[in-house]
């Protein structure tokens, strides 16, 4: 994925009440990203994290926190409100 396309989803994300922050550094932050899709942080349910494959078997993460007073949801792909997640 290039610049402007990367650019882009991040407007589109932010314009639907995600915030956006720059890829994290693979070595920085684990989990360290197996395969593209949309994931839970483990540590903090308001934030979540992509990952893109660019090629060659590497994964490009960026993380996301979901707006003020919401949780990740991920078999919606999307935050809600709390009471609008899953009983455990």
């Amino acid at each position: 994925m290039n610049r402007m396309h990367r650019i882009a989803a991040a407007a589109l994300l932010t314009l639907a009440g995600f915030a956006y922050s720059a890829p994290a550094q693979a070595a920085a932050e684990p989990p360290p990203c197996t395969e593209e899709g949309f994931f839970p942080n483990p540590d903090d349910q308001s934030k979540f994290y992509r990952c893109m494959d660019v090629g060659g078997g590497e994964f490009t993460r960026f993380d996301f926190q979901c707006g003020p007073g919401t949780l990740y949801h991920p078999e919606l792909v999307t935050c809600v409100h709390p009471w609008q997640m899953p009983q455990q």
